[in-house]
C-alpha cells in the first residue's frame, strides 16, 4: 500500500532545510556560512592563509621599520610606538610608557609569545591591545596591573578590562582560584579571553550579549559553564574548543545559533540540553563529546556536517541517536549525505513522540503476569505488553487480581491475534497500541478515550471495529467507530469490504484519516456532513464517486489526495473552506525523483510548490460560478463545468433540462388544451340535463300544488255541508 505521508515527509525533511538556509551537506553554501562547510582544521589554514593575503597587502605600502631597544622590538606609526616583541625572559616587567623618547601606546599580537611571565604591568598610555588577546600566549602569566591613569583600560582583581568593563580581553592563564563568576557590567568577552585558565567553574553575568572565538577554549580543567542567565544569540567557533573535562553546559534559550567546533573535543561532555529557539548548529560543533544521544528542538533548520555523532577522527561513532520532530533538520541530519566529504551519516532517528513514550514507560511499575506485561496506575491496571499469539484474544479484565482499565502505546505490538476483544473494564486506550495485522477489535462501552488525532492510522487489515453498550464516549454501526452521538466519523476501516457507504444523517464531520487508505470503497454519499477533515479520504484508491451535500462547509487539505480512480466530483456552493491538495491530486513519483535530483532550485520556489503531488489527468470540477469551489479549481488548474444541477445520480446541464423542460411544458399546455375544451363541451351538456331537470320538478311541482288544493276544495265542502246539516236538526 502506497504511503503518501510517509513519501511526503521524507521529502518535505529534507526540503525543509534546503528552502531554509544552504543544504548542510552538499557542495552548495550560502557566502555567510561558507567558511563553516570546510572541516576546522582547514578553517585554521584559511584564517592563516587570510592572514598572509592581509600582510600581502599591508607589503604594497610602505612597512613601519622594525626598530629594536633594550628588552623591546616596536615600530613607529603616527608618531607612537607600539612594542612588537619582548626580547627577554622573566617572570615580571613593567612596560615602559616611552622607548627612544616615543611615547609607547600599542602593543602588537604577538609581543609576549612563549614567554614565561607572571606579573604585566602596563602604563597609563597604552591605548592599543591587539585584537585575539597578545597575552594568550603567556602560560605562566598570573596578573595584569595597569596604571590607574590609563584611560583605555583597566584591571580588576589581575584581570584586563576595557575602561567601562563592558569587555573582557584577558584573564590570566594561570590566576589561582577555579571559580570565576563574570561581573554583570560585562556585555562581551574577547578573542581567547579566558583562554588555558585553571578553571573549573564560569558562570557569564546576566548582560553578556556577545562571545568572540575561542574565548573559552583549552580550558582542560573546566567542568561547568552556566549561560542561563544571559541574553546572548551566538556561540561563536572554536569557543568552547578542548575543554576536555566540561560535563555540565546550561544555555540560555536567547541562543539562536552555535558555530563551528563550538564544543569540539569536550571529551567528557555526556549530555546537553539544546536552547529551545536554536536554529543553527555548526559544523564539528560537538565532534569529539561523548554526547551519542541528543535531542532537537524543531526550531533547527539547519546542521552542519559531523555536529553530532562523530569522534575527534571525524569517525561515525556507532548508536548515536538523534531525537527530533518527524520532518524536521534532525531528521535529514540523522541519514543525510556528503559528496564533498565522502560522507554517509548512519544514525538512529527517534521521533519526540516515541522517545516521550521511551521515557514514560521507563518510569512504569511494571510487572510479569503469563501472557502480560501490566503496570499499576494508581492502584490500577495498564496493559504494557500483550504476547499471545492465538487467532483471537480476549484481554482479561483482571490480572494478579488488580482490575485492568487502560491499554498503553503499543502494547499489542508483539501480539500475534488479528481478533482482540478488550474487557468492559477497559477506560482508555493508547494511540498505536494495536499490531498492524489486526482485523477485527472489540472497545467496551465504558470507554471515554481513545488517544490521538488519528487512533487507526496505518492498520491496512482492519475490517471492524465494534463498541459494545455502555455510558462511554463511542459507539459503533455496521463495525464503523463513532463518537458517542454519532455526529463525528473517527474511522472507517481500511479493510472494510463494501464498496458503497451512506453516512448516517446524524454525522457532521469526518475525521482526520477518517477513510484513508480504504481499498474497496467505490461510492460514498452524505447529506449532512459539513466538514471533512485533512486526509479524510487519503489513498482510497477504488473511490469512484462521491456526493456530496449542500451543508457540506469546509473541506480541509489533502481531503481526497490519491484518490485517482475519481474522475470528478461536484462541489456545492456552500463549501466556504478548501485546504490545499484538497481535490484532484496524487502523488507524483517522478515529480519527487526530480525534486530530490534538483533540491535547491526548487526549495527556492515555496512549499505549496515543492509539494510532490500533481494534478490525477482528466479530473473535473462540478461547481457553481463564482463560488469558492470554482476559485480553488481555477487556481490549480482543473477543468471546471458550469450551469449543471445533479439528478439521478447525473450531473445534467441546466440548458438542456430548460429544454427539455420547455417541450414538457408545451406538451403538458397541449394536452390540457384538449381537456379544457372536452370540460366545456362536458359543462354545457350539464348545464342543459340540470335545466331540463329543474322544468320537470316545477311540473311536478306544480301538478302537486293543484292536486293538493283539488284536494282542500273537496274538503271544505264536506265540512261545509256536515255544518248546515247539523244546523237543520236543531
Amino acid at each position: 500500500m502506497k504511503n503518501y505521508r510517509k513519501y511526503s515527509a521524507a521529502l518535505m525533511s529534507l526540503l525543509i532545510a534546503a528552502a531554509t538556509t544552504a543544504p548542510a551537506f552538499t557542495a552548495y553554501a550560502d557566502n555567510d556560512g561558507a567558511n563553516e562547510e570546510a572541516a576546522v582544521t582547514t578553517t585554521v589554514e584559511n584564517e592563516d592563509e587570510a592572514s598572509e593575503e592581509t600582510e600581502t597587502v599591508e607589503e604594497e605600502a610602505e612597512e613601519p621599520e622594525e626598530i629594536e631597544s633594550g628588552d623591546y622590538t616596536y615600530i613607529v606609526e603616527n608618531g607612537t610606538a607600539t612594542i612588537i616583541k619582548y626580547n627577554e625572559q622573566s617572570e615580571e616587567i613593567v612596560i615602559p610608557d616611552t622607548i627612544d623618547g616615543i611615547t609607547v601606546t600599542g602593543i602588537g599580537g604577538s609581543a609576549f609569545s612563549q614567554k614565561n611571565l607572571k606579573k604585566i604591568t602596563l602604563p597609563a598610555t597604552i591605548t592599543d591591545i591587539a585584537e585575539g588577546n597578545p597575552f594568550a600566549a603567556l602560560l605562566f602569566l598570573e596578573e595584569i596591573i595597569i596604571d590607574e591613569a590609563n584611560e583605555s583600560y583597566v584591571t580588576s582583581d589581575g584581570i584586563l578590562y576595557t575602561k567601562d568593563m563592558k569587555t573582557l580581553l584577558c584573564y590570566p592563564m594561570m590566576k589561582k582560584g577555579d571559580k570565576f563568576t563574570i561581573p554583570d557590567s560585562v556585555e562581551t568577552l574577547g578573542i581567547a579571553s579566558v583562554y588555558s585558565t585553571p578553571l573549573k567553574e564560569i558562570t557569564l553575568g546576566s548582560n553578556i550579549k556577545t562571545l568572540n572565538r575561542h574565548c573559552f577554549s583549552f580550558n582542560e580543567n573546566l567542568e561547568k559553564v552556566d549561560m542561563s542567565n544571559v541574553t546572548l544569540t551566538d556561540i561563536p567557533p572554536m569557543c568552547f574548543a578542548e575543554c576536555r573535562a566540561l560535563t555540565d553546559v546550561t544555555f540560555s534559550n536567547s541562543i539562536i545559533n552555535i558555530d563551528l567546533g563550538a564544543f569540539m573535543n569536550c571529551a567528557a561532555l555526556e549530555n546537553i540540553t539544546l536552547p529551545e529557539n536554536l536554529d543553527y548548529i555548526g559544523q564539528s560543533a560537538f565532534q569529539g563529546t561523548s554526547v551519542t544521544k541528543v535531542i532537537i528542538p524543531p526550531s533547527v533548520t539547519k546542521i552542519n556536517y559531523s555536529a553530532f555523532g562523530y569522534d575527534e577522527k571525524e569517525n561515525l561513532i556507532p548508536g548515536t541517536v538523534i531525537i527530533g520532530e518527524v520532518g524536521t533538520a534532525a531528521e535529514v541530519y540523522a541519514t543525510d549525505t556528503d559528496s564533498d566529504y565522502d560522507v554517509q551519516n548512519d544514525f538512529t532517528f527517534v521521533s519526540m513522540e516515541v522517545y516521550q513514550k521511551q521515557q514514560e514507560y521507563e518510569a512504569l511499575d511494571r510487572r510479569f503476569s503469563g501472557f502480560y506485561e501490566y503496570a499499576l496506575v494508581d492502584g490500577e491496571g495498564m496493559i504494557t505488553i500483550c504476547n499471545v499469539v492465538d487467532e483471537v484474544v480476549e484481554v482479561p479484565a483482571e490480572i494478579d487480581g488488580v482490575k485492568i482499565t487502560s491499554i498503553y502505546y503499543n502494547a499489542f505490538l508483539s501480539c500475534g491475534s488479528k481478533t482482540i476483544i478488550l474487557p468492559e473494564t477497559i477506560k482508555t486506550i493508547d494511540e498505536n497500541a494495536f499490531p498492524e495485522h489486526l482485523e477485527h477489535l472489540t472497545i467496551p462501552g465504558g470507554c471515554t478515550e481513545i488517544k490521538g488525532e488519528e487512533p487507526f492510522l496505518f492498520y491496512p487489515n482492519l475490517q471492524s471495529i465494534t463498541v459494545t453498550e455502555g455510558d462511554g464516549a463511542y459507539s459503533s454501526q455496521d463495525g464503523v467507530l463513532y463518537n458517542k452521538d454519532k455526529s463525528l466519523l473517527i474511522a472507517y476501516p481500511a479493510m472494510k469490504l463494501d464498496e458503497e457507504f451512506t453516512v448516517p444523517d446524524s454525522v457532521k464531520e469526518i475525521a482526520k484519516s477518517g477513510f484513508n487508505y480504504n481499498i474497496n470503497l467505490k461510492k460514498v454519499e452524505f447529506t449532512s456532513i459539513e466538514t471533512l477533515g485533512e486526509y479524510a479520504f487519503e489513498g482510497c484508491t477504488a473511490l469512484e464517486e462521491v456526493i456530496l451535500g449542500d451543508k457540506l462547509k469546509k473541506v480541509d487539505r489533502n481531503a481526497f489526495l490519491g484518490c485517482y480512480n475519481m474522475m470528478s466530483i461536484r462541489v456545492p456552493a456552500s463549501v466556504d473552506e478548501i485546504g490545499g491538495y484538497a481535490f484532484g491530486y496524487d502523488y507524483d513519483e517522478e515529480l519527487a525523483n526530480d525534486i530530490m535530483t534538483n533540491m535547491e532550485t526548487y526549495a527556492e520556489l515555496g512549499e505549496e510548490v515543492i509539494m510532490p503531488y500533481s494534478l490525477i489527468e482528466g479530473f473535473k470540477m462540478y461547481v457553481e460560478k463564482d463560488s469558492l469551489a470554482h476559485q480553488y479549481a481555477k487556481d490549480c488548474g482543473i477543468e471546471v463545468v458550469l450551469d449543471t444541477v445533479y439528478i439521478g445520480g447525473k450531473n445534467v446541464d441546466k440548458g438542456f433540462i430548460g429544454v427539455v423542460l420547455g417541450a414538457v411544458a408545451a406538451v403538458i399546455l397541449l394536452i390540457a388544451g384538449i381537456f379544457t375544451g372536452k370540460k366545456i363541451k362536458a359543462g354545457k351538456k350539464e348545464k342543459a340535463a340540470e335545466k331540463r331537470k329543474a322544468d320537470a320538478a316545477e311540473k311536478i311541482k306544480a301538478k302537486k300544488e293543484a292536486e293538493e288544493k283539488a284536494e282542500n276544495s273537496e274538503e271544505y265542502e264536506s265540512i261545509i255541508e256536515k255544518e248546515e246539516a247539523s244546523d237543520e236538526n236543531e
